[in-house]
């Protein structure tokens, strides 16, 4: 059963009552832990003691009105839900507090069932959110960025939340396949103004060239062989939405720069048409190609690039979160127990090493079913190594024999071996590069993201290399 800590605020003790009964009624599948507060100003003092996962408040109020302490709400704590009550005549000021991060408004007097379906939604959207926490996002190029964990970390995710919603920023999500990208597209728009229009997913990489421009943009009837009825385009579709553009460095070089002008213009043509047709439709990309490396090469337009590239997202692979795979696993094993009906509450050590040392090409998503599987086939009430697929128990262990062909004389240690070959390979590949980040990341074929990371990670000052020829 959920459980959620919710203050309602309302000056009217009577409004307040009822919102309690409605609650408590309607949704017997939630355990309300429940408190009251009479003004915005008592609500912010009691959201600064505790957390709480949803606050119901009025917009009316006074000594501190609904916005203002919405807006210092989101400000401590972007993880706790807002909703506001607001009567019809101020329903300007309830569409604002969306914008500005409350998650929806409900008119009064308060409709059991209205409030009820936002209070489930909510729910979804907050554990959508909790979901793409397990993923580490990294939320910009930046070299000091650090990897965080627990709480701190979903803070930090609940907190980009909170500032994506106010703005329709293009956002550009990068990491390798199974680390959870659309999970990513899905959270932000179903935390954003926009979560009740439409979240449509294309993956420009499994749609034939020769039609490509068609799926996104539509076409009239008669405009090709073929076209025997008039098509509505993703972008269409996704009007007033998210379209969420996955791989897409798989774009060709022309679609490039249909989807450039649409970004710059907000407006497109279906092919075969003559009309123009305008879009508010907001962008999510994703991909797992090294584009700098596609912009040297001249695959990939510089342009669109920085389009895309307002805010950017980095999920890392699982083999450089080594740490968080116990909690992952255990987050796993949570939730096939409630699926699956079966008391499974942990994973044996032996089990847990051999997951630890495996290197795992599908990320995250082959994490999660491998656990699944194991809930299918593992018969104790804990996951054992007999319970995990051949493609695990059988795969290959790193060992230090690799330092036999290099010319290293450190202590016979893989992962001292390792780092050490790691660190001299970036500082060769910055001193060759002029200690042009880009540069570097496009001639090594190495991620960004990951390059920023070691550097920082080995204390290496690029500055250093920056004046060499």
């Amino acid at each position: 059963m959920n459980r959620l800590h919710t203050l309602i605020v309302d000056d009217e003790a009577e409004l307040r009552r009822s919102v309690i009964s409605i609650l408590q009624s309607t949704m017997p599948e939630i355990e309300f832990s429940i408190e009251e507060a009479s003004t915005g100003k008592e609500a912010l003092d009691k959201v600064k003691n505790q957390s709480w996962d949803l606050v119901l408040m009025d917009v009316k109020m006074p000594e501190m009105n609904g916005l203002e302490a919405l807006a210092a709400i989101k400000e401590h704590d972007p993880r706790t839900f807002v909703v506001l009550m607001t009567a019809h005549s101020n329903l300007h000021d309830a569409v604002q507090a969306i914008k500005d991060g409350a998650y929806d408004y409900v008119e009064k007097p308060v409709k059991p069932e209205l409030l009820a379906d936002i209070v489930r939604k909510s729910l979804e959207a907050r554990d959508l959110v909790s979901s793409l926490a397990l993923s580490n996002p990294v939320f910009d190029d930046d070299i000091e960025s650090e990897f965080v964990g627990g709480n701190s970390k979903m803070k930090e995710v609940f907190n980009l939340i909170y500032r994506l919603c106010k703005v329709d920023t293009t956002v550009l999500i990068r990491g390798e396949n199974g680390t959870g990208k659309e999970l990513v597209a899905r959270a932000i728009h179903f935390n954003s103004p926009r979560k009740s229009g439409a979240f449509v997913a294309i993956n420009c990489g499994a749609i034939p060239e020769a039609l490509m421009e068609s799926e996104l943009f539509g076409h009239e009837k008669g405009a090709f062989t073929g076209a025997v009825e008039r098509k509505i385009g993703k972008f269409q579709m996704a009007n007033n939405g998210t379209l969420f553009l996955d791989e897409i460095g798989e774009l060709k070089p022309d679609m490039q720069v249909k989807l450039l002008r649409v970004l710059q213009e907000k407006k497109f043509t279906p092919v075969g048409g003559n009309r123009e047709v305008k879009t508010t439709t907001r962008i999510i990309a994703a991909t797992n190609r090294n584009l700098e490396k596609m912009m040297a090469d001249g695959t990939f337009r510089e342009d669109l690039f920085y389009r895309l590239n307002v805010m950017p997202i980095f999920l890392p692979p699982l083999r450089e979160r080594i740490d968080d795979i116990e909690a992952l696993a255990q987050h796993f094993i949570k939730k096939f127990s409630r699926q699956h009906a079966r008391n499974i509450t942990g994973i044996s050590a032996d089990a847990l090493d051999m997951l630890k040392s495996y290197r795992w090409p599908g990320n995250i998503r082959e994490l999660e079913n491998v656990i699944e599987r194991a809930f299918i086939v593992e018969n104790g009430n804990s996951i054992s190594v007999d319970s995990l697929p051949e493609s695990i128990r059988l795969a290959p262990k790193e060992t230090a024999e690799k330092t036999a062909s290099v010319g290293y004389s450190g202590p016979l240690d893989f992962d001292a071996f390792k780092e050490e070959m790691e660190k001299e390979f970036i500082v060769s590949a910055l001193k060759a590069n002029h200690g042009r980040i880009n540069q570097t990341v496009a001639q090594a074929n190495i991620p960004k993201n990951t390059l920023l990371r070691k550097i920082r990670k080995y204390g290496i000052n690029v500055k250093d290399y920056s004046g060499e020829e």
